[in-house]
């Protein structure tokens, strides 16, 4: 038996609850002296009192042990300690959790001599009601509400297209003919929600300034789905039948837990399945993004870890090559890379360290960048002074006598205008010749990569997107 099973218990007080907006369940006590005895709990609510204490102990124990790499997938009210309010009405039962500290969780039982309408939307931050006819029903004002709004990128200007109040309409009496599991099966549910939403939103992508009708039927697709956690401040509410206390003991309830994890892993799958099935590439997409943000957290140092990432994902250099040579040698000098492409068109490419700079401040260029454009003509010069030594001992068969070149060196925002026209010069006056900064060459690979697999990031977090056509 778990050794917190037989923790000790306070004993009962009468309370008065206080449940606001965005915030956990308040117990205040009373002020008048004729509410201090508190009446004894019903048998039904310290049969419920005690078997969701097994439960969230049976939950604590999964997921600290079976379950620990699961945890983030479990539902919120399991993953961390909560307080348990439980309001018996006279047509149900509310459980509400709410997040509490370590060590200062408890459940608490009440008994409200009331219906389910008039408890619920107190204690659901006026999200779920029961109405007698939904039709007609008028909920109160106020309450959560959902906006979609548009961003203008050129303004940063944000629109609110939609807003949008969720509303849960529950029914307290059980369907005709609706059988009720029998224990040890749970009790059903008439309500279960939890803080935590799917959210899913289609569209195209299109530049900005088109209509989708512009756009034409082979406009990409996509699908935005995001897990997001309502503003309120209960975890999980769960709305139950008033069942007799054969329902609810607690030896069950370990059973229940693991169900209940499970549940939530299956559905998870499910939605991952569905969505991985629009979009093949999403995995291979996530993998880039987090590999250009690697490559950029590198720039800010030395040249050696930039040449070791490179070397290990040498696409980011020639996207398209079929074989890739580093540290080759051509006489006494040794290049960085080498990479041969379709139809044996090869590119030579030379790295400096990131941290150089490219021009003086009277605008001459620097002899980093003098030494790199040598290092690119000395290997030519080898080339066509040795070619059949080169196709034979090094195996670059079919290499031109000229083959083109790169040179990736220091950081864009050390470059002003007039620096690039100069650059622009310098590629002109060497044939065949290509010099990137380290952000060029960032910005390139983000371009290739996106106009295959679809863009790369959003500067949002938790959400994810799913391109197909």
């Amino acid at each position: 038996m778990d050794s917190e099973s037989s923790r000790p218990r306070p004993a009962p007080r009468r309370c008065v609850v206080s449940a606001q907006s965005g915030q956990p369940i308040q117990f205040v006590d009373p002020t008048e002296p004729e509410d201090l005895d508190p009446p004894p709990p019903s048998s039904l609510g310290t049969a419920i009192r005690r078997t969701l204490d097994a439960y969230t102990l049976a939950t604590r124990r999964l997921l600290g042990g079976k379950y620990a790499d699961l945890r983030d997938i479990a539902p919120p009210h399991m993953r961390g300690p909560s307080n348990i309010t439980i309001v018996q009405c006279n047509d149900g039962v509310i459980v509400r959790y709410d997040r509490a500290q370590a060590g200062q969780e408890g459940i608490g039982v009440f008994n409200s001599g009331v219906s389910l309408a008039q408890v619920a939307p107190q204690l659901s931050e006026q999200l779920i009601y029961f109405p007698e006819d939904p039709k007609t029903f008028i909920p109160d004002p106020g309450g959560l509400e959902i906006a979609v709004s548009v961003s203008d990128p050129t303004t940063n200007r944000q629109t609110v297209h939609m807003r949008a109040r969720p509303l849960i309409y529950g029914i307290s009496r059980l369907a005709n003919g609706f059988q009720i599991p029998p224990p040890p099966a749970r009790p059903p549910c008439l309500v279960s929600i939890y803080n935590e939403s799917d959210f899913y939103l289609g569209g195209i992508l299109a530049p900005a300034d088109i209509t989708p009708q512009q756009a034409g039927a082979d406009a990409v697709q996509f699908t935005v789905y995001s897990r997001a956690k309502l503003p309120v401040g209960w975890e999980a509410i769960e709305i139950y039948p008033t069942l007799s206390e054969d329902h609810w003991k607690p030896e069950y309830a370990a059973t229940w837990a693991e169900l209940d994890i499970l549940a939530a892993i299956a559905q998870k799958n499910v939605v991952t399945s569905k969505l991985n099935r629009l979009d093949s590439r999403g995995a291979t997409r996530r993998h880039y993004a987090a590999l250009l943000k690697e490559f950029e957290t590198l720039l800010d140092g030395l040249e050696e870890p930039v040449h070791s990432f490179l070397r290990q994902h040498p696409e980011f250099l020639c996207p398209t090559h079929q074989q890739m040579w580093s540290k080759l040698p051509f006489g006494s000098r040794v290049s960085d890379f080498v990479f041969r492409e379709p139809h044996n068109d090869y590119l030579l490419v030379e790295i400096e360290a990131p941290v150089r700079e490219l021009f003086r401040k009277d605008g001459q260029q620097r002899e980093e960048v003098t030494h790199a454009i040598n290092q690119i003509a000395d290997w030519v010069q080898f080339i066509a002074d040795n070619k059949r030594e080169v196709e034979e001992k090094l195996g670059l068969s079919g290499i031109s006598a000229s083959p083109r070149s790169l040179v990736v060196i220091g950081r864009s925002a050390s470059l002003t205008d007039e620096n690039r026209r100069k650059l622009a010069t310098l590629q002109a006056q060497q044939n065949k010749l290509r010099i990137l900064t380290y952000d060029d060459l960032l910005a390139s690979c983000r371009s290739h990569l996106e106009r295959i697999l679809g863009p790369l990031s959003l500067p949002v977090q938790n959400v994810e997107v799913f391109y197909y056509k």
